[in-house]
């Protein structure tokens, strides 16, 4: 019997980790067209991170499709072999332009994440408080992980590090895009053999707004994070 239990546990722990693997993820932004794989067997969930589907529109016959108004999420199956485009509009005011290529292949779970901030929203987070205030609480945002109300937040995964005189390297590692306000997380890395002190305004540009390092002097090796805010208009 224990090893029957064993043997059930291995299955569900199986199916776990390929239903874990079931998924494609889009960053994708307003009006933007995206390119997906669905299923012909069975509906595909799609949904939005941080947000609800609250409108469809497609061409009848084209598929079948059912809503959970509760979580906002859609299950989707096409009835047709050939590509079709369906919009969707978010509650959040968002508009992304689905085009579907159906497979014979198992169903998977569609998550787009968006990439362009909910402006109404963010507005409203950036004047709830004083000007300062708010750089204070877009700042400590970042720091904390956290997201503005309204804000897109976008991981940039492997991007290009740019040299400085000082011989210190930075990477533009996270943007929180705003309605005005935008904030950046940087990593500071010292690839030399000195000791290199750093200061917030040596990251100084026209449109920075606030500006702080986690740690002001950088050994052989060391790194570091720089938080901005800047204003995009």
């Amino acid at each position: 019997m224990r090893n029957l239990m064993k043997y059930f546990l291995g299955i569900v722990c199986l199916l776990i980790t390929t239903l874990t693997y079931a998924l494609q993820m889009h960053a994708i932004n307003d009006n933007q067209t995206v390119l997906t794989k669905i299923s012909e067997k069975q509906p595909s969930r799609i949904f939005v991170v941080g947000d609800r589907i609250v409108k469809v529109h497609g061409i009848e016959g084209n598929y079948d499709l059912n809503k959970d108004e509760n979580s906002g999420e859609i299950f989707i199956r096409p009835i047709q072999h050939k590509p079709f485009n369906l919009f969707i509009t978010t509650e959040l005011g968002h508009n992304y332009n689905l085009l579907f290529e159906p497979t014979d292949a198992p169903a998977e779970s569609i998550e787009l994440k968006p990439l362009s901030p909910s402006m109404k929203k963010a507005e409203h987070w950036e004047k709830n408080s004083p000007y300062v205030q708010t750089l204070i609480n877009l700042m400590q945002s970042m720091t904390n992980n956290e997201e503005p109300e309204g804000y897109a937040v976008i991981d940039l995964g492997e991007h290009k590090a740019k040299k400085l005189r000082s011989g210190l390297t930075m990477k533009l590692q996270t943007i929180y895009r705003g309605n005005h306000l935008e904030g950046e997380i940087w990593e500071l890395n010292n690839p030399t053999r000195s000791i290199v002190y750093v200061h917030p305004k040596d990251f100084y540009q026209s449109n920075l707004r606030a500006a702080a390092i986690e740690d002001e002097v950088l050994h052989c090796g060391d790194e570091t994070i720089l938080y901005r805010a800047v204003d995009h208009g």
